[in-house]
């Protein structure tokens, strides 16, 4: 290529708003293809110079929260000589995180023999942190950070599903804070958003990593417990330990601060809950058959006085 042609392609390239590395062909195992050419774009997303790029491997970029699984993915198409798309958490050299959305492809020579790969890699990290936020949005609560309504049914059906395949029980609890409206009316919303935020600290305290605590609305929450075991007697024993665990301990004194521009006032609130909970398995009910039967175990759990359990088998409601 004309020299000053060749220099007038890497100032164009220069120029792109991605990144451009190009790489030996091989060797896969380690150390890996060496980088021979980064454009500009590539030194200022990642904070390297180029003489502390050109001859290193692209794992220089790659750290404890880079996945695994992505990176076997890509090595599964290089190994093939098959282009791969991937997003992926990189590393610049200060340390800091960077999501990486980028595309490699094989370039050929005359004779067919694949001899480089070129890269070109886009900083995403901007996007990535919307479209979390919009996941948070969408299935999380804003106040308590739990699953909302529409994830809690979405896991319920999952493990609904989970249920009929391995022949588990499982339970969902639905349960109501007994006087909480008192303390609203009483002291405003701040003391009730904070009364709010440390049930769901407590609730998630009671439960096992493989359940669900979500917040419906108001001082209503959800408890999905799964893989509770194949028989009926033991599963009911755990769910009712569970629920146990979890009135006992909304029961326990809540101390708020709030704090306002002037004073900062400290209120002790008690504050009981009434629970339902329904154990099912293999059933053909529907999500929202099992809700408002746990809805109905929890207002006859008040009707009992609150600060109450009551616990119902789904194969008796049907009948």
């Amino acid at each position: 290529m004309i020299p000053e042609l060749a220099k007038l392609l890497e100032v164009c390239v220069d120029q792109l708003n991605d990144a451009i590395v190009i790489t030996e062909a091989e060797p896969f195992n380690l150390p890996g293809p060496r980088i021979l050419w980064a454009n500009k774009v590539f030194y200022d997303m990642t904070g390297y110079a180029q003489e502390e790029i050109i001859g290193q491997t692209p794992r220089i970029l790659q750290g404890p929260l880079t996945d695994r699984a992505t990176l076997d993915k890509i090595r599964a198409a290089l190994e093939a000589w098959q282009p791969v798309r991937a997003e992926i958490l990189n590393y610049r050299k200060d340390g800091s995180v960077y999501w990486n959305e980028f595309q490699i492809a094989p370039i050929a020579n005359d004779k067919g023999w694949f001899t480089h790969w070129v890269s070109i890699q886009r900083d995403v990290t901007e996007r990535k942190a919307i479209e979390a936020e919009l996941q948070q949005l969408a299935f999380y609560d804003t106040l308590t950070g739990l699953p909302n309504r529409r994830l809690m049914e979405d896991r319920l059906q999952q493990t609904m599903a989970a249920s009929k395949r391995n022949q588990n029980y499982a339970a969902v609890m639905f349960l109501d804070l007994d006087n909480f409206k008192s303390l609203n009316d009483t002291h405003g919303h701040a003391p009730g958003d904070l009364l709010l935020i440390e049930v769901a600290h407590r609730l998630k305290a009671c439960v096992r990593e493989v359940d669900t605590v979500a917040r419906f609305a108001g001082d209503e929450f959800v408890v999905l417990l799964s893989e509770l075991g194949e028989q009926h007697d033991i599963a009911h024993t755990r769910a009712g330990v569970i629920a146990e665990k979890i009135r006992t301990k909304l029961a326990q004194p809540y101390v708020l601060n709030i704090a306002t521009e002037a004073t900062q006032d400290t209120i002790t609130h008690i504050c009981t809950s009434s629970i339902g909970l329904v154990t099912f398995i293999n059933h053909e009910a529907s999500v929202n058959d099992l809700m408002k039967w746990a809805d109905a175990a929890m207002y006859r759990a008040k009707a009992a006085g609150r600060n109450q359990i009551c616990i119902e088998q789904c194969n008796t409601l049907c009948e």
